[in-house]
């Protein structure tokens, strides 16, 4: 007695299927007739339809990449959040500034700042200044004459806010940064840019996609502009941020009028 399984069929289906298996030989040639002459009355294809497939199979691919590398470069508020890490946590920052009216530009700098809020501006290569809040001073030079002047400053917070003002309110920043439309090269790489607003001032800045800063704009009102270029923790000469006179360099009184 041979074993019975769950899946066999039963004995009046299995006399059915066993009929069925028995088709005449003049109506399966009937049948390959029908399909042939089928086939041969369809319209051929046309020839561009297969390149407008292979289009469009192209053109998605392409989206997918495109929306797969959207948070790289995304305006969202994380992205922008990176931005405003890197700004809170260098060693040492350096701007290279251009001041510009209505086109022109009227005066160039060199800006360096480092995690304590003692920061330098060269203005040119006839004038730096060093702040020093920590030390509570102000050095200035005048490069062609070599002289050098010391100024006292009020120590603690007040004297480093008023360093960069604008670099603790973007660092600390709440609001709504909006995503530029158009990325830019900056350097040799690829920027997404952000606008908004501190205190009346318009402001746009733009940053790798790791949020790495490397450049802004000020729009001030009355055509003035404010360019940044950004570097951070790049390397800095020994004694760049000293607010002691250089050697060479006289100094004299502050002038007090």
């Amino acid at each position: 007695m041979s074993q019975r399984f769950d899946h066999e069929l039963s004995d009046p289906l299995a006399q059915r299927v066993r009929e069925t298996d028995t088709v005449p030989t003049d109506a399966v040639e009937r049948a390959q007739q029908r399909l042939t002459q089928r086939l041969r009355s369809q319209p051929r294809p046309r020839r561009m339809q297969a390149p407008r497939w292979i289009a469009a199979s192209a053109l998605a691919a392409l989206l997918v990449v495109v929306v797969m590398s959207l948070p790289m470069l995304s305006g969202s508020g994380d992205a922008f959040a990176a931005v405003q890490d890197h700004l809170r946590h260098f060693v040492h920052l350096e701007m290279n500034v251009t001041q510009r009216v209505q086109g022109r530009v009227i005066q160039t700098s060199r800006t360096l700042v480092d995690a304590h809020g003692v920061l330098r501006t060269d203005v040119g290569d006839q004038l730096s200044i060093v702040v020093d809040p920590r030390r509570g001073r102000l050095l200035t030079l005048l490069h062609a004459p070599r002289q050098a002047m010391l100024t006292a400053l009020p120590k603690g917070k007040a004297a480093r806010h008023d360093t960069l003002r604008w670099l603790d309110e973007l660092r600390n920043f709440k609001g709504k940064a909006t995503p530029l439309a158009d990325t830019r090269m900056i350097d040799g790489q690829r920027a997404q840019g952000w606008s908004l607003r501190l205190h009346g001032v318009d402001m746009d800045i733009w940053a790798d996609p790791s949020g790495l800063p490397l450049a802004m704009r000020q729009n001030n009102g009355a055509g003035l502009e404010i360019d940044y270029r950004f570097t951070l923790d790049g390397p800095v000469a020994p004694g760049r941020l000293s607010s002691d006179p250089p050697p060479g360099y006289a100094l004299v009184p502050a002038d007090t009028d």
